[in-house]
């Protein structure tokens, strides 16, 4: 990266009102700093408690799910390596938006897994707040849910609970990677608190 190009993503940065960006591997040890980190920097926003406690609620959400549901690519008879993705946090200064905040999230996934997500996030999208509430609270007295989803470490409460917190539905969307012999796609989560 030249001097130009970090200026250039210094005020790309700025323009869209970034104030966390984290790219690499995830681990419970950099969640818990990179949670220090964002907790500093809103107590000096000017936003209500309410928002900013939804704000950080929502990124630790989003960082136990790149955490525990973000493919990793191995060679055969090679050690899985760390999961990896990236987050970030904003706030909109458009008129309009002004006041309001985005988190987005993202990381690789195994293209078996796209038609899932999309149908859980699909759904997600359609429910009124009233039912997103009332599904989370399905959810926590859901005992057989690992009976029926051995994919979901958290019976789906993570995106319930991002999509409750939020104040639009949740934006979705699959990428391509660079690597087509790993056969994952890249997941992009967008969240508007």
């Amino acid at each position: 990266m030249t001097p130009q190009d970090f200026e250039r993503f210094q005020t790309s940065t700025q323009d869209c009102g970034v104030l966390f960006y984290y790219a690499g591997e995830f681990t419970p040890t950099m969640i818990a700093a990179a949670a220090d980190t964002l907790k500093g920097r809103l107590a000096s926003e000017e936003a209500g408690s309410a928002a900013k406690r939804k704000v950080f609620s929502t990124f630790i959400e989003m960082a136990q799910n790149v955490l525990h549901y973000a493919a990793a690519h191995a060679e055969p008879g090679q050690p899985q390596p760390p999961a990896s993705g990236a987050i970030a946090v904003g706030r909109d200064a458009s008129e309009g938006d002004a006041g309001h905040y985005w988190l987005v999230c993202s990381n690789p996934v195994h293209v078996e897994h796209i038609a899932r997500l999309t149908e859980k996030l699909s759904a997600l999208r359609a429910m009124s707040l009233a039912e997103i509430k009332e599904s989370y609270r399905t959810q926590l007295r859901n005992s057989e849910h690992a009976d029926n989803d051995a994919l979901s470490k958290g019976a789906g409460l993570g995106l319930l609970t991002i999509a409750r917190d939020a104040s639009a539905p949740l934006e979705y969307s699959f990428a391509s990677t660079p690597d087509p012999q790993a056969r994952t796609a890249l997941f992009h989560v967008k969240a508007r608190i």
